[in-house]
């Protein structure tokens, strides 16, 4: 049976079209290229890692429910109802300690990096993200709420999140005494001083005002984090914090503070400081040209890459319950491998033997992909001609130009 959520995302991808047409047309300089190709290959990372957490999920919350469950929940409209209310809330204090507590932070990080706020930060989420909200919602089944009514819950507030990434819905009215808006999420992604750690609300707006986090648009926001925080590739989005975490850890003396520092705020730090700031450690190394540089001969290969590589993405998405686990996971590194590839060009950055790395990569993927993706008819052999086109054209067309 396909999965048909897999086609939202050509739709929120044209809405994203049309909000970026929209920052062209009046000059807004609302979009980044290398910004918006990053946020998709997070969410391209995401939501393959939610095949396997949302099965996570369901198992843990059955398990509360079989082992911890104390109250009875009506199987009518009426735990619908308070399905949304209470998903929200516990959504609302998940999202606090996100914030608050530094291995949390890790995590949610990444949704914040960007200095850009746009439809796209919608894709932008840490798969992390998802793995540590299941302790947190393993609480609803001790209620008596359905494991299945959960996970459909958590669905459809999800959805809410993508549509209030924009900066082209005013505010709205009285709903912003009931709902989250667009206005109340910019608050929420600002470094403004006035508006750090305020409006966790997923859906309803009402837990922030009744636990006095809420806070209205009243200045212009600045976006980002308040570190020094460089967008570079999707890998680096999502481990960014985790890097810090690692290196502060190794720095600081005593099992004590070690362990704080995992469950303290973010920003703290042991009486004796740090030696290094979080950039600081061992990575690859980049070379950087500003907006693509000497590498825009390489452009159109890696628009094709990435193009190619979110088609894959959604097809397999929309397909993966027909395939093969082996099928399912190679076809999962092979598109995503396309777009966090394409972020690098596009970004105007390749690591050292970028070139080597990536025809390597290229040639295995249609060897394989020839065995693993054959036997799925049509496609299976779409995907293996589109994998032969990227390496044609980087072995003819870049080399020839470098």
């Amino acid at each position: 049976m396909p999965n048909y959520i897999a086609l939202l995302i050509p739709v929120f991808l044209l809405l994203i079209a049309l909000e970026w047409w929209l920052s062209v047309k009046y000059n807004h300089q609302r979009y980044k290229g290398s910004n918006t190709v990053i946020n998709m290959g997070v969410g391209a990372i995401d939501q393959s890692a939610a095949i396997l957490y949302m099965f996570g999920l369901f198992a843990c919350l059955q398990f509360s429910q079989k082992h911890f469950q104390v109250f009875t929940m009506p199987n009518d409209w009426r735990q619908w109802v308070l399905a949304f209310l209470f998903v929200d809330l516990v959504g609302y204090w998940y999202h606090r300690c996100s914030h608050r507590i530094n291995v949390l932070w890790a995590g949610h990080v990444t949704h914040h990096s960007s200095t850009y706020f746009n439809l796209s930060n919608g894709f932008r989420t840490s798969p992390f993200q998802g793995l540590f909200r299941i302790p947190f919602w393993m609480v609803l089944p001790v209620l008596g709420f359905d494991p299945l009514v959960l996970v459909i819950t958590f669905k459809v507030v999800g959805l809410h999140d993508f549509f209030v990434h924009t900066s082209y819905i005013p505010k709205l009215g009285w709903l912003e005494y009931v709902i989250v808006t667009p206005s109340h999420h910019r608050v929420h992604h600002g470094k403004n001083d006035i508006y750090i750690d305020k409006n966790y609300g997923s859906a309803l707006i009402i837990w922030d005002r009744m636990f006095g986090t809420y806070q209205e648009e009243t200045e212009p926001v600045e976006y980002g984090l308040v570190s020094d925080y460089e967008d570079k590739n999707p890998v680096h989005a999502i481990f960014y914090h985790f890097k810090y975490l690692f290196s502060s850890i190794l720095q600081i003396r005593g099992w004590g503070d070690k362990m704080r520092m995992l469950f303290m705020p973010p920003g703290w730090v042991p009486a004796g400081g740090l030696a290094m700031k979080s950039e600081d450690v061992v990575g690859l190394r980049e070379i950087s040209t500003e907006d693509g540089g000497v590498y825009s001969h390489q452009m159109p290969w890696a628009i094709y890459l990435l193009m190619s590589g979110v088609l894959g993405f959604v097809v397999t998405l929309y397909l993966y319950k027909s395939m093969t686990v082996l099928a399912v996971v190679f076809s999962f590194i092979l598109w995503i491998g396309h777009i966090v590839q394409a972020s690098y060009v596009i970004g105007g950055r390749q690591y050292r033997y970028f070139g080597m790395v990536e025809t390597t990569r290229l040639f295995l993927f249609l060897i394989l992909g020839c065995w693993i993706l054959w036997p799925l008819g049509i496609w299976g052999k779409m995907a293996a001609a589109m994998v032969l086109l990227a390496l044609l054209y980087r072995l003819v067309f870049v080399r020839k130009n470098r």
